[in-house]
């Protein structure tokens, strides 16, 4: 880059990093709708007499098993005993077994009065995972809350219409939630829907608030506020994720619970669980037998409970639901960051490589080698486009290989995600996976000495095109997901854009740590995911399940292998001894 472009691109990348540490000082105040404020009357015996009867008489009643058909036929009159009108409805899914699995939702409707056609959906999965006995605080808990409710809305005069859906599914990617919110036929009137999810074992010490959506979407700040004002009536703190964390949620748009698939479809919706005083137990019962009702507390029914009656209550009062972007950043309980300031952060990142993007390509593209400038420009442009994508090919080769792998039978296949944390399948290893993963890594190590070997013809040039489809990666990614563009993309945009060929050691040598700084991000996520599932090193075969089903998009996926080529192409250029 010249002098000029160099202290552009320095300053920018300053200006960058400084306002992505300084996006606190954009916040604005925020001010949600108030919660419910009259006497709930949600029953805490009755809401813990109903988690009992499914834990107890259902306590295997894991998805296409005979327990979950009993479960769904006992919620189904429940909810026809409480005078709701209930719905069924059947689909299939892989769930790791030869044949598909049948699977059901199960919703009741209570009609409003007023406006009937402005819906309310709390949802809450009554499937568990296949490790568990009775899974009383992850699914029963708040099934038996969900049902109280059902029964304390309908029992009284309403304004708008509820459905309470009980989703199958969730344990394998919210495929209940999932198959509602692309199939049920008024989705398009549904203004707020509940995750009411996870009443945890022991004394309640929290409400625990989850915005994530599946492959798109975040809750609206007005569904978290209303949540954390009613929680406050009932004297219950609220648990959310720092600004940091909420950034890298953003980012992956991997979600957990059945907020997400509805966020997906661009259904307003929100997680409210309870968090646990007694965490150790928690993790010592979580997915495992010991999940059983011996652990709930009634007492913690009454306050989780009560909070949801006011959050619900309050929504069916409102005299127009908010319609509110799900793009901003909460900073606290009562300050976010607006769209705004925070897309023009988030373009504002890659400024940085624009600058080296012109730069680069004026001085070895477009006006290398005057006069024969343009047919020196497209060859660069030419070759390297050609050695990306040869890179990109093996990767993509690689990613066909993954996905044909349950397809072929040689794996287990699953219709969306991966198993649920615990299950034994995240840590066994079938050899076809390690045959492939092994085949891939050989394939690219190939490619990329294959490229090192050959003698590179003006590889300044060449890193400039690089640099260009850098540029062409982030546009997209930017369009796609701001805040993963960010996330994954910042460090290779103010790192990448600095290496050059060098015939010194040292230069050589920083260029390298460079481009594998450039890495860093995926690195460390990749890490802390792996200590969130309890994994260690078979986080490496989960991601081969996860790239093998359907737990990230295709367009993401194929960014991310870009970007990959990208910086296995530059470390090529700017490391190798070999210059024209």
């Amino acid at each position: 880059m010249s002098r000029r472009a160099t202290f552009s691109a320095l300053l920018l990348s300053l200006a960058a990093v400084s306002a992505l540490v300084g996006l606190p000082a954009l916040g604005i105040p925020y001010q949600g709708p108030p919660a419910w404020t009259g006497a709930p009357v949600f029953d805490q015996a009755r809401a813990f007499a109903f988690a009992e009867t499914l834990a107890v008489r259902f306590p295997r009643r894991w998805s296409g098993s005979p327990d979950r058909q009993a479960a769904a036929d006992w919620l189904s009159q429940t909810l026809a005993d409480l005078g709701l009108k209930v719905q069924r409805h059947r689909f299939s899914a892989a769930l790791g077994v030869a044949a598909p699995v049948t699977m059901e939702n199960v919703w009741a409707v209570s009609r409003g009065g007023e406006r009937p056609d402005e819906i309310i959906v709390p949802l809450g999965n009554y499937d568990m995972a296949p490790t568990s006995f009775q899974a009383a605080s992850d699914t029963a808990g708040h099934v038996g809350t969900l049902l109280e409710l059902a029964r304390v809305i309908h029992a009284a005069p309403h304004r708008r219409t509820f459905v309470f859906v009980f989703p199958d599914g969730e344990e394998w990617g919210m495929l209940g939630a999932r198959h509602f919110a692309r199939t049920f036929g008024d989705r398009a009137k549904i203004v707020a829907a509940f995750s009411i999810e996870d009443l945890d074992v022991g004394e309640m010490r929290a409400l625990g608030i989850d915005g994530v959506g599946q492959f798109r979407g975040f809750a609206p700040m007005w569904m978290r506020a209303l949540a954390a004002d009613a929680a406050r009536l009932e004297g219950l703190p609220v648990e959310e994720v720092p600004p940091l964390l909420e950034w890298l949620q953003r980012s992956l748009l991997v979600s957990s619970t059945d907020q997400g698939p509805l966020l997906g479809q661009g259904i307003p919706a929100v997680d409210l669980a309870g968090r646990s005083a007694e965490t150790a137990l928690k993790d010592r019962i979580y997915h495992l037998p010991g999940d059983t009702i011996e652990h709930m507390r009634p007492e913690a029914f009454r306050t989780y409970g009560r909070t949801q009656e006011r959050v619900l209550r309050a929504v069916d009062a409102m005299p127009e639901v908010p319609r509110e972007s799900g793009t901003y950043l909460r900073l606290g309980p009562d300050r976010i960051v607006p769209g705004g300031p925070l897309v023009a952060v988030q373009v504002g990142v890659f400024l940085p490589l624009l600058v080296a993007v012109v730069s680069r390509s004026r001085a070895h593209l477009l006006l290398a080698a005057p006069p024969a400038a343009p047919a020196a420009s497209w060859a660069a442009f030419r070759a390297e486009s050609r050695a990306l994508g040869a890179l990109c090919g093996v990767l993509a080769a690689g990613l066909l290989a993954v996905k044909a792998l349950p397809r072929l039978g040689l794996i287990p296949a699953y219709e969306l995600y991966p198993p649920p944390p615990r299950h034994p399948e995240l840590t066994s290893v079938p050899w076809p996976a390690v045959v492939v993963g092994a085949l891939i890594l050989l394939a690219v190590v190939w490619q990329v000495r294959r490229c090192a070997r050959a003698r590179e013809v003006a590889p300044a040039a060449r890193g400039a095109v690089a640099l260009l489809w850098l540029l062409a990666v982030s546009v997209i990614a930017l369009s796609d997901n701001p805040f993963g563009a960010v996330t994954f993309l910042l460090l290779p945009a103010l790192l990448w854009i600095w290496p050059q060929p060098s015939l010194s050691r040292g230069r050589r040598v920083g260029n390298g740590l460079l481009v594998l700084l450039g890495f860093g991000t995926i690195v460390l996520l990749v890490v802390q995911y792996a200590q969130t599932l309890r994994i260690g090193s078979y986080i490496l075969w989960y991601l081969m399940m996860s790239l093998a089903y359907g737990q990230f998009t295709l367009l993401r996926i194929l960014l991310a292998l870009a970007t990959i080529a990208i910086g296995l192409r530059l470390l090529v250029l700017t490391v190798s001894r070999r210059l024209p």
